[in-house]
């Protein structure tokens, strides 16, 4: 009796031992390990500068002419009128402009071909003209004028004699009209423009499309390259001006 007592209790103690044992903790393999490393380090891991995403400039165009250079795509935002006639005239840069309405309809592009952009504002309210440059960077001289319609005349060269530092050109210009006005130049020379009028706008523009400098009845630049240059004159109102120009 005593036996089949100490043998009974034997067995039970059997029993609890193995249902209160701890589980055998699972083998994790080396590849594994790994692949927890590399995520804890994912995880930890600070956000650069580089996943921000750069927004894009918006600065209110509070004029009626904006000079500028700029290296990205930036945004010039005014205000508009239902029914109003705008102009907006490019005048100078190697860019891409386009017209939003308020709505965010695409209404037009002003590329360098096409100069300028005229309708009627189908809407009141905050219109967005988006420039984008076409090169790494550019300056520009972009006009908006209501009821204002500019127009553009071919260009005329300005031939400067062999052994002559300058020549003068004589215009007649009507109102919102601009005068492009060609002369060949060399690489490290100084030209310099200069109108018998002051109630002139003028732009040196090189050969490969940039804004060299502007300004009111003169102007003046050292040449970056080799080529034909534009000089453009811009006038607002009647005006039968002299233009010489001076290579040096």
């Amino acid at each position: 009796m005593k036996k089949l007592i100490l043998l009974t209790g034997m067995l039970l103690m059997m029993t609890a031992k193995s249902v209160f044992a701890s589980p055998v903790a699972q083998k994790i393999a080396p590849s594994e390990l790994m692949a927890a490393s590399e995520i804890t380090e994912t995880v930890n891991q600070p956000a650069t500068s580089g996943s921000v995403p750069k927004l894009e400039p918006i600065e209110r165009m509070s004029t009626s002419e904006i000079r500028e250079t700029i290296n990205q795509p930036t945004t010039y935002i005014f205000e508009g009128v239902k029914g109003r006639e705008l102009t907006l005239s490019l005048w100078a840069g190697q860019l891409t402009a386009e017209l939003y309405s308020p709505n965010g309809e695409n209404m037009g592009v002003i590329e360098k071909t096409d100069n300028q952009w005229i309708g009627q504002l189908p809407e009141s309210g905050i219109y967005r003209v988006r420039v984008t440059p076409k090169g790494e960077t550019t300056s520009f001289v972009l006009g908006r004028d209501f009821n204002a319609k500019w127009t553009y005349r071919p260009d005329r060269a300005i031939p400067i004699a062999f052994k002559e530092k300058q020549a003068t050109i004589k215009l007649k210009m009507s109102g919102y009209q601009i005068q492009p006005i060609t002369v060949q130049g060399k690489q490290g020379q100084t030209i310099r423009v200069t109108a018998n009028k002051k109630n002139l706008d003028l732009a040196i523009e090189s050969p490969s499309g940039q804004l060299l400098d502007q300004g009111e009845g003169q102007t003046f630049a050292q040449l970056p390259e080799s080529g034909t240059y534009r000089v453009i004159v811009v006038a607002k109102r009647p005006v039968k001006p002299s233009i010489r120009v001076s290579l040096q």
